[in-house]
């Protein structure tokens, strides 16, 4: 035996006569790009330098923490197939993390396997946080990450695919029971962005929250959108998602010889029991939808305080597209639907289709003709006056400077049937950060501020790399440099999402979001070289 290998091993011995087992179960471990598998001790100052050899070194419920820099190839992915990643428990995650949040980066550009996510969690109990995922010009894996275990989280990660992708991927597909991603974003080519369920899934109770989508081109004949809640082809087995305060931005229309771009947000099947709070579709292309959210039987889906805005690509999609025969429930209370050819598409036979609160702003149309009809329709304000419908319609006075909320002293202020403002708020978070499904406040809407948007900076930076669509993707040209990425607003300060999104209707971010009139380099941080 190698020396080295036996000081390893007396180490956590020594360690445990010394101050106990809870010291070994809380091992701390250390990768660098600088560091030596062979030499290394998997300290601070001596690191191992492959990811991979690192995870083979921990137990359950021990903590690698890798160093920034760019990790190229399967030696350093997080894949519990090639490197044996081992569950934690509850209270006690084995976590993987950066030292500091999007420093690191996974990078493969070399020919995979279907199996081959550069990030693959099949156990439980494993914590994720602070990763870019960078894939490049391979087709397999479906996704850059996969999560077939339960009770998973990954938060302040990034993932980006460039090239072709499998007709069926795209970014993150969550397959297991209780996982969370937060704090997250995805880029570049996808059928998917962000997916849970499938035909035959039983996945249920996941939680996407705060996480930005930008889908730039795709090659797949598949239906495809930047955030999906796959349900059964038959029975209701996919159920119980949330998606909170999550953003489809800047998107664009994939291939449209077979199945379309649906929406930003897509809820196939028979999907149930999903939940969209404080989210947002802003200036998105696609053929059916801003958020379709209802098809075939799904049942019990829910709009609350969430954004259909600058919606485009043909002349009937809606800001809300809802199908299906039967169900209980429907639900949207708080929308705020703009710009729209259509405000919504409504051909769902639910036992109550309710709509209620909702500020439906300058669209072309407020309906299509074959509209079911709403069981409760209450309390929705109408500009242009002419569209208003439903009982306690408010018109006049609909004073809308920012997107995001209703202004004091305009007519949406204090009239909607729970004595809020009419429209959605997107102000605030939704669910306490960290919190999977079923924790104590894990769907309520917090005290905490949205924005500015965390980590606006170096998503930015990601989102603008170039990314060149190969031959036979849709559409053909994609520039990086839009939307929030454009290096200056029109007021002549660094253009950012909080201010691309507060400033869309054309008035300056309010002086709070920042706590200043400009924004300034914060001490201690430094550049981030990206590829």
């Amino acid at each position: 035996m190698k020396v080295l290998a036996k000081i390893r091993l007396i180490l956590p011995l020594l360690f445990f006569l010394l101050y106990g087992s809870q010291s070994v179960l809380a091992a701390t471990y250390y990768v660098a790009t600088t560091g030596s598998d062979t030499n290394g001790l998997g300290t601070s100052s001596l690191p191992w330098q492959t990811i991979g050899y690192g995870i083979g070194q921990m137990t359950s419920g021990e903590t690698l923490i890798i160093k920034a820099g760019t990790y190229w190839g399967k030696t350093n992915f997080i894949n519990s197939r090639l490197n044996s990643l081992p569950s934690g428990a509850p209270g006690n995650y084995t976590t993987i993390k950066a030292e500091s949040p999007l420093t690191v980066v996974i990078k493969n550009d070399a020919p995979l396997n279907y199996y081959d996510n550069l990030l693959r969690i099949e156990g439980d109990y494993i914590h994720v946080d602070g990763v870019v995922i960078d894939m490049i010009n391979q087709r397999e894996p479906e996704y850059n990450a996969e999560v077939t275990g339960n009770y998973n989280k990954i938060t302040q990660s990034l993932f980006r695919r460039e090239g072709d992708v499998n007709e069926y991927g795209g970014w993150v597909s969550i397959l297991g029971d209780y996982n969370l991603v937060e704090d997250s974003a995805g880029v570049g080519a996808a059928r998917y962005g962000f997916y849970t369920g499938g035909p035959t899934s039983s996945a249920s109770q996941n939680i996407f929250r705060r996480v930005v989508a930008r889908v730039d081109y795709s090659n797949s004949l598949q239906p495809k959108s930047a955030f999906a809640a796959y349900g059964n082809n038959d029975g209701y087995d996919m159920h119980d998602v949330l998606f909170q305060n999550c953003i489809a931005i800047n998107g664009r229309r994939g291939p449209t010889g077979s199945e379309q771009t649906y929406g930003g947000f897509y809820f196939p099947k028979n999907a149930t029991n999903v939940t969209v709070q404080g989210s947002i579709v802003l200036n998105n292309e696609a053929a059916h939808a801003g958020y379709f959210v209802k098809e075939l039987h799904g049942d019990n889906i829910r709009l609350e305080h969430s954004i259909a805005w600058d919606v485009y690509g043909s002349s009937y999609i809606a800001g809300v597209r809802i199908n299906g025969a039967g169900g209980p429930y429907f639900g949207m209370d708080h929308m705020t639907i703009g710009e729209a050819p259509v405000a919504y598409y409504n051909q769902d036979s639910a036992q109550q289709r309710v709509m209620s609160n909702t500020l439906f702003y300058n669209n072309v149309a407020l309906s299509t003709g074959s509209d079911y009809g709403w069981t409760t329709q209450t309390n929705n304000a109408f500009f242009p006056a002419t569209q208003a419908a439903g009982n306690n319609a408010v018109i006049g006075n609909i004073n809308l400077k920012y997107i995001l909320r209703a202004e004091t002293g305009s007519a949406l202020e204090g009239t909607a049937n729970d004595n809020g403002n009419i429209g959605a708020d997107v102000t605030q978070q939704y669910g306490v950060s960290g919190t999977l499904w079923g924790e104590l406040g894990y769907n309520q809407r917090t005290t905490n501020d949205l924005w500015p948007w965390k980590h606006e900076d170096i998503i930015k930076q990601w989102f603008s790399v170039p990314n060149n669509p190969p031959p036979g993707n849709v559409p053909s040209i994609n520039n990086t440099v839009r939307g929030f990425t454009i290096a200056n607003d029109q007021f002549g300060k660094n253009m950012t999402l909080s201010r691309y999104i507060w400033q869309y209707l054309g008035n300056e971010i309010p002086n709070g979001i920042y706590n200043t009139s400009s924004i300034s380099i914060p001490t201690g941080v430094s550049a981030i070289a990206l590829p």
